[in-house]
């Protein structure tokens, strides 16, 4: 990859060899540069982090999704957890287990995100937002990334995990600060006082009672004896991801296509109940989590690569929803596609267990700030600085917006 990270002029094949994911060059080209993997190498394998194989493709990508008995979750050095310390060669419970195993934690936890206990939520959501974007409105500009984004998805993740109220704000700092980081070094030291943060959860919950996802989680014993601590502060590192950050950045994406696109803003201010499917778009358009990974358990084959126990794979989510193949325009943001057959919630046994919770808060949220505040622009001169890794979003959004009199 150029080390500007300016598109075009390298092979595929150059490509394929120094793609990191990880890299804060990827973030301004990565649709463009997974364009041309999957147009000349779909497949493709990256020495980057001990060395990974790449999979762009839509098709591809269900294949290792859904094959769990030749692609296992449990895979270590290329995901979230990478700057956690104290995880390494441990497997998260759910997130990084595998079937049958994991059929026991998803029957844990799925009575805390079906649809009724998603509906329950929407009032403590709406309360918030509708609080937060009435303080947003006299002032005529904001970052909604850090003034909205940021401030209402930790709130419901915090309850769902049972940290104390005092202490949401702290939650929220710590998860935001591994996604801002702008060094390897900053991201270490965030991953440290994190890892403290949610150790300190942990302990916290042994042996005591509670109605929280955390505390059934670290009492669960299946007939294995309980998960332990770095299982535990894996498992809560990426709740938080799933929970917190792959939201936040949906919102942001979300405002940031709103604030550059005034008819589609007016369409759907004008009938809000285009509004879930601005947020399926959006999930599609620029996939929060953009990718995860597995890791190959026997001899087999994806595309036109022979593949052997112990490589990994990387799952290109965000890729896998432009496919050409499978997508008319996928670079395009357009309502109307529907639900269809789009990977932003995942596939196969890990499909996003909270979808039905995160579709309500999504929802929720643009109900309340187009309702409040129906036209945004960007600042002038601002150019939106994205993230990639595992996860996708923006760093800053400040917007602008007229102020009655």
């Amino acid at each position: 990859m150029r080390s500007n990270g300016e598109p075009g002029g390298a092979s595929a094949h150059d490509l394929a060899k120094d793609f990191d994911h990880l890299d804060p060059a990827v973030a301004r080209v990565i649709h463009e540069t997974t364009a041309e993997l999957r147009r000349g190498c779909p497949v493709a394998r990256s020495g980057a982090h001990g060395g990974f194989v790449a999979l762009t493709k839509q098709a591809d990508i269900i294949t290792a999704a859904m094959r769990h008995d030749e692609f296992s979750s449990a895979v270590d050095g290329i995901g979230a957890t990478m700057l956690l310390p104290g995880t390494g060669g441990v497997n998260a419970p759910l997130f990084e287990s595998d079937p049958p195993e994991h059929n026991d934690w998803r029957k844990l936890m799925s009575p805390f995100f079906t649809p009724t206990a998603a509906a329950e939520h929407e009032e403590r959501v709406r309360v918030l937002t509708r609080r937060v974007v009435r303080e947003l409105r006299p002032q005529g500009r904001s970052d909604l990334v850090a003034d909205l984004a940021a401030r209402i998805p930790p709130v419901l993740v915090a309850v769902l995990l049972g940290v104390p109220p005092e202490q949401h704000d702290d939650l929220a700092r710590h998860a935001r600060s591994m996604t801002s980081a702008t060094s390897a070094a900053e991201a270490a030291a965030a991953g440290e006082a994190f890892a403290d943060f949610l150790s300190a959860q942990i302990r916290d919950r042994r042996g005591r009672p509670g109605s929280d996802v955390l505390t059934a989680v670290v009492n669960a014993d299946f007939g294995r004896g309980p998960a332990s601590d770095g299982e535990l502060l894996k498992f809560a590192f990426l709740m938080v991801a799933a929970g917190h950050l792959t939201t936040t950045d949906t919102i942001a994406n979300t405002a940031l296509v709103l604030a550059l696109d005034p008819e589609l803003r007016g369409r759907v201010v004008a009938d809000p109940a285009l509004i879930p499917e601005l947020i399926e778009e959006s999930v599609r358009h620029e996939s929060a989590v953009a990718a995860t990974g597995r890791r190959v358990l026997v001899d087999t084959r994806i595309g036109e690569v022979d593949l052997k126990p112990g490589e990994r794979l990387l799952l290109l989510w965000g890729s896998g929803n432009r496919d050409e193949d499978v997508v008319d325009d996928g670079d395009v943001f357009r309502l109307g596609r529907g639900r269809g057959r789009q990977l932003g919630w995942g596939a196969g046994v890990h499909r996003c267990l909270g979808q039905h919770l995160a579709r309500v808060e999504l929802r929720v949220v643009f109900e309340e700030l187009l309702a409040a505040i129906p036209s945004f622009e960007l600042e002038p001169g601002f150019e939106p600085e994205r993230t990639f890794g595992v996860l996708r979003g923006v760093r800053a959004l400040p917007v602008r917006w007229p102020v009655e009199a």
